[in-house]
């Protein structure tokens, strides 16, 4: 805790500025003109996204550890440090042999290796070669539809992970542009509301009442 307050101090003299100091810690630059309503209103949204960051990344990389380890149990394929469209396709075809007889019916090509053994992504190569770690066959449906359903999950969690960083830096700009009102000393309310659009889209709408 000592060592929180001491580097806080230096912050503090290093970055007078308090419309500098928003942009270090929302809420930080309204407590210097002493408007402690304000400035906590600012710091609890800041505590609130910095923890919902941190679980959303934690349940996010659970996740993907536990569909991982289903796969290698229930498919006999290892999917660690391979990319997660390999991931994507291990999920959707019950074995190697039936995802590349879909895409030999499409005129799709085999996929070629670099040097070090792992497939290079390009167009229209979309076939896997047999025989080697790309191999995978499920020994029942039913496990492959819940090792995607840890996929969707894991890949969902990020997203929000996303959410609450993008939370962060529109806090940020929040929090500066109310210094920047209190320095001007308006009577000013400001307040904000993030909405999600679609799957993987956000809305900021900004209110500020003079």
């Amino acid at each position: 805790m000592k060592k929180i307050i001491i580097f806080i101090l230096l912050l503090s003299i290093l970055f007078p500025n308090s419309k500098i100091k928003s942009l270090i810690l929302p809420g930080w630059g309204e407590l210097s003109y002493d408007n402690t309503g304000r400035g906590k209103l600012f710091l609890y949204m800041e505590s609130a996204l910095i923890i919902s960051a941190y679980m959303f990344n934690d349940l996010s990389n659970s996740y993907e550890s536990d569909y991982i380890a289903y796969a290698r149990m229930h498919a006999n394929v290892n999917l660690k440090n391979e990319d997660y469209m390999f991931a994507l396709d291990v999920g959707s075809n019950d074995n190697t042999v039936s995802f590349n007889d879909i895409k030999e019916r499409r005129r799709s090509l085999m996929m070629r290796l670099n040097s070090q053994g792992k497939i290079i992504r390009e167009y229209n190569r979309e076939i896997y070669p047999e025989g080697i770690q790309y191999d995978w066959d499920w020994d029942a449906d039913s496990n492959r539809k819940k090792f995607n359903s840890m996929r969707i999950k894991s890949i969902n969690y990020e997203k929000y992970v996303t959410f609450a960083l993008t939370g962060m830096i529109l806090n940020r700009i929040i929090s500066f542009i109310d210094v920047m009102i209190l320095e001007r000393n308006v009577n000013t309310k400001i307040s904000s509301l993030v909405i999600p659009k679609g799957y993987d889209g956000l809305e900021l709408q900004l209110y500020i009442k003079f």
